[in-house]
Parts: structure tokens; C-alpha cells; sequence
């Protein structure tokens, strides 16, 4: 970021955080609510970024480092890639030949591009952002050859930039806020850093912004600072180690964007004086992003004594576990809004109804307490919104208002929108009794049982893919939720859960579901199917036991001899030898990918060390690892993963048919990237049973067993 930047966000850091207390931040805003361990959390972060050098050495970058690890775009990524051929010896005739193919392959990429474009329904948005482009007038023909060129252009050529999305929000945001000034007027600093460097303001050929954009990179390289806050380590350990690797080029796109003449001169007016403004043609002239920010800086100024907004740090799932902590602490318990955005996405529907939900208040005369949730990760994988609900919770939308007891505020709710969930009581005509029997309900909790353990196969190398959140504690929070909070029979689910915990083999009505996503079934499930499950009981069995342990379960089991008896531990065991990205051949380069994979990670213990039986070429595929933008728009109509060679895994298939003679599966687990390490909750008696067994860390999308050091369970360190 600029120099200017860098000192102006360090100065309110300090102002409002580091050189700041506790008790003058809540004086300052009595509205916020944050608790002493929040805030200690946040002067954390916030020192690092005020002296990452100091935090984090040896590991922060650059900002030399920084741009060279940035990703090179379109004609750039071929010619280093051929470089780095001709380095490793090749010569002429082979890259040459190399060269062609490449170029072949993108022809047909981009045939693909216009055929896709030519045939896509044009949405009022897409219609009017092309028409700011191309201006009112534009024919449909011109907006389809329009965005044709933007898509070949940014994902394959590496061409400038096309005013349309991204970057006009960029420089729009900036203009209208004028964020990178301080508030009461022009910069000097800013005037300083800005004048070396100008786009013309008719536009800029790519040859003419390459060469004006290569005189800028040394003025960059030697005084802008690296973004602490975008390059913070820490963050690498959410991206499983992945470090702040973008298509995003600062060196070109910040002048591109932000420096032209437009730009700044605008940023150099003071701004407007919204409090002056009395008449209609005064009130005009006041930008509509200032006015609104004015009205929310005045709604907040009005909350004081009227309603309260917490900032807490670390998982929302586990908020509610600390409600009675929170009480002591005079610290909120229930609230009228939950906004969640997308964290659904990551955590699965059925957290949300199951952790979430129990915040809520209850609902009065004067106000509805509701959640609101959307979809943005691959939302055109599911047809329907009933698909998407049933994807985690193995119940239509319909159903699950009846059984969580909240209501969808829209009548017909579309997985492309913002959906609210109120709270609702007994009498609302919207939502009846239950509709499900006692068969029904078992069906259910068997259908969610089966999904738990055994989610269908996902391609892990694919970048667009459903995420399946889940494990056996879930499992058993839902059935604690059920009797609990929902108020269904407790002798009923007590006998379910024995069922599930006693027998190797479940006769059930329910289905499993092997297409990812799964589609929604209704009431198809008719037939008695029979599902092998004994490679999943250890870990029922010993999650049970410590729910019982620790009087999490909230009912009783009338039979528990066939529960572990001793106490459980908390043991951690180092592997070692596993890398962000590893390649086991040239066909089969892995990387773990992002924020989700870590959600999909468990272990297996085998009486006898694996031969690579279940390692990476044996996992699932979908034969669609191409290019992720066109899969994308390819699903922007909704219908699902666009078509494919599907591969199934052997690893899953193996269980269903051998159970736990393949291996006893645990999906409890933590993994730390950091330290390469798992830790679990086990019972020392399950422990002492298992203890010179082969410990295999395994993914549950691709469903295989990753690469690391030999080890046993019994290589493990007791911690707590």
C-alpha cells in the first residue's frame, strides 16, 4: 500500500486500540459490546499489524517479495511458463511445440467462451453494466461480443482492464469516500505520492499503461509497504499455509484504477458539507453513498441506550456454549438479529438451526428476531433451494421450518437471495404441528446420521465444490437439540441413538446419497435399504461417552454397557511431512486449497501400515479441475456442477461395503497447520484398545488418505 496509507491506518490503530483501553473504548462507544478476552484478542492482532516485521520475522514479506509471489496474468503466465522450460534445459523444438499446444487449447477455451456467451440469458444487471460501457445504445450482439472479450481478455490474455466490474466499484468506493484521505480535507501527502504518476483520462492503450506502469514499479518498489493486514501469517494458517497469492497486481491495477486525473482531482475537493444542505437541489449535489453514510453514522449515534452490537472473536457455532459465562459477565445471552452473510457456506445449514437459532429471543408484539443467511460459494450447484437446505440438514425447506421451528420470511425463497428465518411461535398459520411421524422422524435422523459419516464424493482438487461441514458431535448436538429444545421424546431419540450405537449394520428407510449435491429427496424413502456402518461406531462410541462425560447430552440412555468407561483425554500427535501442495506424479498435483478443506479432514486407524491402497490417484474426480471462472458462469442458470467424467472413490466405497475391516474412521479431530499436528478427545479406554494401531490422516471430500510420516495412535502425547 501507499506510504501514506500505512502511517494513516497505524495512526488510528494506535488511537483506537493499541494505546487505547478497554474502559475508554466503552465510554467511547457504550452501543459496542466486547468482552476483556475480545479485546486483549484485538490489541493482539492489532500490534502485529502496527510491527509486523517485529511479529512475525522472519516470515513477513517484502514488498519486493510480495509482488513477485503474485500470480502473473494470461500472456505473462505463458511466457514465464515457457521460460521456465528453457531454464530447466529444454529446448527450442519442445517449447515450440509446447507453445502450440498451449495456444490450441486456448482457442478452444475461447470457442467455448463466445458459444457460452451467445446462448446465456442477459440479466437487467448485466444488460446495464455493459451499457455503461458501451453506452445506451449498445445491440444485444455488441453487449455478447462485449462479454466475450472481458472474460478472454481477464482470463486468458492478460489484456488491460475493462471498465465493468470490478475496478469501477474499486474506484467508485474510493471516490465516493475518499477513504484514502483524512477526513477534513486534501492530502498534500497524498498530491505527492499521486503526482509521479498518471493515466490520461481518455483511456490507456496496454502498451501505453505497461510502459507508464513499469517507470512506476521502482517508486513501489522502494516505498510502498506491504498491507499487513492482507499478508498477516496468520492468516496462512486458515488458507492451509497457502500464502496472499492473487491475480490482483498492485503495481498495475492500483494506477490503473485509482491514478487518473478524474480521480484525483475529485479526491482533492474537500467534502461536501451534508449538514448545510437544506433544499432539494442542495441535497442533490450531496452524493448518495454520503448521505448514506450519514444516516447510518446518525442511526448508530441513536443506539446508545436503545440496543447493543457485540464484536466477539473467534466461532460463532460455539457462541452459545457460553451463555451462562456470558450472564456472570452481564454480557447479551439473546438476540433480535443474527446476520450471518455466508458463514452457512462453511458451517452447513444444520449449525445454524442447531447453534445458532437457540440465540435468538423470543418473539413479542413489536419484534420478530430472525437470522439472516445467504449462499455465494458456487451457489449454482443446487437446483433448488430445497436442495440446498437438504444438502446438510436432510430435510426440504418446508420441513425444517416445521421441525427447527423458524419460519422463511419469503414465501418463495431462491438460493440466489438473502434469506431471513423467524422466530416463531406455536400458533403461527404458517408452520402446523409436525409433520413428521415417529417413522418419519427416524427416517430422518437416519438420513442424517449416514450423510454425516459418509458424505458423498467431492473432487478435493476442484475449486468449485460443496462443502459438507459436519461430524459426529454435530450429530449428537442435533439429537441433544432435539429433545432439548424442540421438545420431541427423549426415550424416543435415547432408543434411536442405542439403535445406531449397538448394531454394525443399520436397516433403515432412510437414503444415502452419493451425487454431490444431494438432491432433495421428499418422501421417496420407502424401501428398507441396509448400510454397513461399523467403521464409524469407535467414533460414535467415544464421542457419545465424553457427551455424557462432560452432561452434554441432555437425556438419558437406558442401556450404556457398550460405552467406553474411562475418562476421556485430550491427545495431540505431531505427523510431519505434509506441505500445503505436494506431487505425487505430473497427473496428480494436490493442494489442500482453502478455508473449507480443513472442515473436511478426519482420521483412520488400521491394525496394519496402508502400501498407498487409498492415497490421492485413488480419490474421487469429477473431470472438471478446468478453468474456475468459466465453471462458474457455466452454472450461473443454476443445475449443478457442469457435466463431467465422474470418478467414484475407492476409499468410501470400501467402507460401505468392509466397515471396519478397512479401518476405524474419526471425523472429532483439530488439525494445525502450523504445527502439523491433530489433536482429539478420546476415552483412555478406547485409547489403550486402539493404541498400536496405524494412525492415517484422511480427507472425507476426495475420500483418501493424505501423504505424512508413518505413525501410531500410541505416538501420541496426552495434553489435557
Amino acid at each position: 500500500m501507499p506510504p501514506c496509507v500505512h502511517r494513516k491506518m497505524v495512526e488510528y490503530i494506535k488511537h483506537w486500540f493499541t494505546d487505547n483501553t478497554l474502559e475508554n473504548f466503552r465510554q467511547n462507544f457504550p452501543w459496542l459490546v466486547i468482552s476483556y478476552d475480545t479485546w486483549e484478542g484485538i490489541v493482539r492482532i492489532m500490534n502485529a499489524w502496527v510491527d509486523p516485521e517485529t511479529q512475525y520475522s522472519p516470515n513477513f514479506p517484502s514488498t519486493p517479495e510480495v509482488l513477485s509471489s503474485y500470480k502473473p496474468a494470461g500472456e505473462d503466465r505463458t511466457n514465464n511458463a515457457m521460460a521456465g522450460l528453457s531454464s530447466l534445459g529444454a529446448g527450442s523444438e519442445l517449447i515450440g511445440d509446447m507453445k502450440a499446444k498451449f495456444d490450441s487449447a486456448m482457442e478452444q477455451k475461447r470457442a467455448k467462451i463466445v458459444e457460452m456467451t451467445n446462448s446465456m440469458d442477459l440479466s437487467p444487471d448485466l444488460i446495464s453494466g455493459a451499457k455503461r460501457a458501451l453506452g445506451e445504445d449498445a445491440t444485444e450482439e455488441q453487449i455478447r461480443k462485449f462479454l466475450a472479450k472481458m472474460m478472454m481478455d481477464q482470463m486468458m490474455e492478460g489484456g488491460p482492464q475493462v471498465a465493468f466490474f470490478v475496478s469501477p466499484m474499486d474506484k467508485l468506493f474510493l471516490q465516493q469516500t475518499k477513504c484514502l484521505n483524512p477526513p477534513l480535507g486534501p492530502s498534500d501527502e497524498l498530491k505527492e505520492e499521486t503526482s509521479s504518476f498518471v493515466l490520461g483520462e481518455d483511456g490507456t492503450s496496454k502498451e501505453e499503461a505497461i510502459e507508464a506502469i513499469n517507470e512506476y514499479k521502482p517508486y513501489i518498489r522502494e516505498k510502498w509497504v506491504t498491507n499487513p493486514v492482507q499478508i498477516d501469517p496468520s492468516y496462512w494458517y486458515f488458507t492451509d499455509g497457502g500464502k496472499a497469492i492473487d491475480e490482483f497486481n498492485p503495481v498495475k491495477e492500483f494506477p490503473e484504477g485509482f491514478l487518473t486525473p478524474e480521480v484525483i482531482s475529485f479526491m482533492s475537493q474537500p467534502p461536501p458539507d451534508i449538514m448545510s444542505a437544506k433544499t432539494r437541489e442542495e441535497k442533490e449535489k450531496v452524493l448518495q453513498f454520503d448521505w448514506y453514510y450519514w444516516h447510518v453514522g446518525r442511526a448508530v449515534a441513536n443506539l446508545s441506550g436503545k440496543a447493543t452490537v457485540e464484536i466477539a472473536l473467534g466461532s460463532i457455532i460455539a457462541f452459545g456454549d457460553t451463555a451462562s459465562d456470558r450472564e456472570g459477565n452481564g454480557l447479551p445471552t439473546k438476540y433480535h438479529r443474527i446476520t450471518l452473510s455466508n458463514i452457512p457456506d462453511y458451517t452447513g445449514m444444520l449449525s445454524m438451526f442447531v447453534k445458532i437459532a437457540p440465540l435468538l429471543s423470543l418473539k413479542s408484539k413489536t419484534v420478530t428476531p430472525c437470522i439472516q443467511s445467504n449462499c455465494l460459494l458456487n451457489t449454482g450447484l443446487w437446483k433448488s433451494f430445497d436442495d440446498y437446505i437438504f444438502s446438510t440438514t436432510g430435510l426440504g425447506y418446508k420441513e425444517a421450518e416445521a421441525v427447527f421451528r423458524l419460519r422463511v420470511a419469503d414465501q418463495e425463497p431462491s438460493i440466489w437471495g438473502t434469506t431471513v428465518w423467524e422466530h416463531v411461535g406455536d400458533d403461527d398459520e404458517r408452520i402446523g404441528n409436525l409433520p413428521l411421524s415417529h417413522e418419519d422422524l427416524r427416517a430422518w435422523l437416519h438420513r442424517l446420521f449416514l450423510s454425516n459419516i459418509l458424505p458423498p464424493d467431492r473432487d478435493a482438487n476442484s475449486l468449485i465444490r460443496e462443502e459438507r461441514a459436519s461430524n459426529l458431535s454435530l450429530f449428537l448436538q442435533t439429537l441433544s437439540h432435539c429433545v432439548n429444545h424442540l421438545g420431541m421424546p427423549a426415550h424416543f431419540i435415547a432408543s434411536i441413538l442405542e439403535d445406531l450405537l449397538k448394531k454394525k449394520t443399520l436397516v433403515t428407510k432412510a437414503t444415502l446419497s452419493n451425487d454431490s449435491p444431494a438432491p432433495y429427496l421428499g418422501s421417496k424413502d420407502v424401501s428398507k435399504k441396509r448400510f454397513v456402518v461399523s467403521a464409524f461406531q469407535t467414533d460414535l462410541t467415544n464421542q457419545t461417552a465424553i457427551f455424557l462425560q462432560n452432561n452434554m447430552l441432555g437425556f438419558r440412555l437406558l442401556d450404556t454397557s457398550f460405552l467406553p468407561t474411562q475418562k476421556a483425554s485430550l491427545y495431540e500427535l505431531k505427523l510431519g511431512g505434509i506441505n500445503p501442495k505436494y506431487s505425487q506424479s505430473w497427473a496428480y498435483e494436490y493442494e489442500y486449497g482453502s478455508v473449507s478443506s480443513v472442515m473436511s479432514l478426519g482420521f483412520m486407524l488400521q491394525k496394519e501400515k496402508g502400501s498407498g491402497e487409498y492415497d490421492i490417484r485413488t480419490a474421487a474426480s469429477n473431470g472438471n479441475n478446468g478453468d474456475p471462472m468459466f465453471m462458474m458462469m457455466a452454472m450461473m442458470q443454476g443445475g449443478g456442477m457442469p457435466g463431467g467424467q465422474k470418478k467414484p472413490s475407492k476409499l468410501r466405497r470400501d467402507l460401505l461395503s468392509s466397515g471396519d475391516k478397512i479401518g476405524h474412521v474419526f471425523s472429532c479431530m483439530n488439525w494445525d497447520l502450523s504445527n502439523q499436528s491433530a489433536s482429539f478427545w478420546m476415552c483412555e479406554d478406547v485409547f489403550e484398545k486402539f493404541s498400536a494401531y496405524c494412525f492415517r490422516l484422511i480427507r472425507t471430500d476426495g475420500w483418501f488418505c493424505l501423504p505424512h510420516g508413518d505413525a501410531k495412535l500410541g505416538d501420541t502425547k496426552r495434553i489435557g
